[in-house]
């Protein structure tokens, strides 16, 4: 049996009219191919649907048991085209991001609202996490995108970088590096410096980073997350080295910033997605979103940031 939606309509169309010729004016089709409609539905389900007479039409008893599925079947395929057409112009939908701590407590806001201010039906589903994380999600097709750290990245993983998250020194206001601008690593060395744990991304990559520089950086303070060791130098209790946006997770803290070079350090932060797999409409609106906010927003602070403010 293969019924087609244009059958059912030109059913529904003459039940409702009760005449072939108002039934085909509507459905915009001469009356010989409403009549063949009518006759190929009757034949696939093996019934009669409409009695005819010379002067009028009626529905049949069985025609009337089939009527109100006839009519749900038409609604809720053209529900279903003009959910698709929402999802198409991006009037409703879902989409699902990942992200590590630092956005997620710094910039994502300003996208999110951004996203949402242009997109107001579109859904967001956010999961923040460490970057390797959010891109185990991607990878898992929990997450459309991620916007994080690629670190080393992964084969099957698409990565759009958007801008190099330099790494600066945080000290307390009051600290005798707070007024250098010319720091280098090796200046770390006479200083208390506080970690990040053995094995984080963060140690990992100022490990890679500055090789034999590396042994300028000790301390007897060793933490496991950025609001931490944010807390512990604006105690004065050492100084450390951060990616830039990090410094904005505590701006109510006596904090400032210099940059440290020789060498230089940073992260490289983007859009990751799965490689070869094209995003939904609102991801895609979302991924516009996100490149926008970065270049203007994240550019803008890390410039005022690693100018010494």
């Amino acid at each position: 049996m293969r019924v087609k939606l244009d059958d059912l309509q030109a059913f529904i169309s003459v039940a409702e009219f009760g005449s072939f010729a108002r039934a085909a004016e509507e459905l915009n089709i001469t009356q010989s191919a409403l009549s063949r409609r009518i006759k190929k539905l009757e034949e696939d389900l093996g019934t009669r649907l409409l009695d005819r007479t010379t002067r009028r039409v009626s529905v049949s008893l069985v025609g009337e048991e089939f009527l109100p599925e006839a009519v749900r079947i038409v609604d809720e395929f053209n529900q279903s085209l003009t959910d698709i057409r929402d999802l198409v112009q991006i009037r409703t939908g879902t989409v699902a991001i990942s992200t590590n701590m630092t956005l997620a407590d710094t910039l994502l806001p300003e996208i999110i609202a951004e996203f949402k201010s242009e997109n107001p039906r579109v859904r967001v589903r956010l999961t923040e996490s460490s970057s390797p994380a959010a891109l185990d999600r991607v990878l898992q097709r929990k997450s459309e995108m991620a916007l994080a750290q690629f670190g080393e990245g992964h084969p099957e993983l698409a990565f759009e970088p958007l801008f190099e998250d330099k790494f600066v020194l945080i000290c307390h206001r009051d600290h005798p590096l707070a007024a250098r601008s010319d720091l280098t690593w090796k200046d770390l060395a006479t200083h208390n410096f506080i970690r990040m744990r053995a094995g984080s991304g963060t140690t990992n990559l100022l490990e890679r980073s500055l090789g034999d520089n590396i042994r300028y950086l000790s301390g007897d303070l060793e933490v496991g997350h950025f609001n931490a060791l944010l807390a512990f130098v604006g105690q004065n209790l050492g100084v450390s080295a951060v990616p830039t946006l990090v410094r904005l997770k505590r701006t109510d803290l006596n904090l400032v910033a210099r940059p440290i070079g020789d060498p230089d350090v940073s992260r490289s932060l983007g859009i990751i997605t799965y490689r070869g797999r094209s995003l939904s409409p609102a991801g895609e609106a979302l991924r516009h979103t996100c490149r926008q906010v970065l270049k203007r927003s994240a550019m803008s602070v890390l410039r005022e940031l690693q100018s010494g403010i």
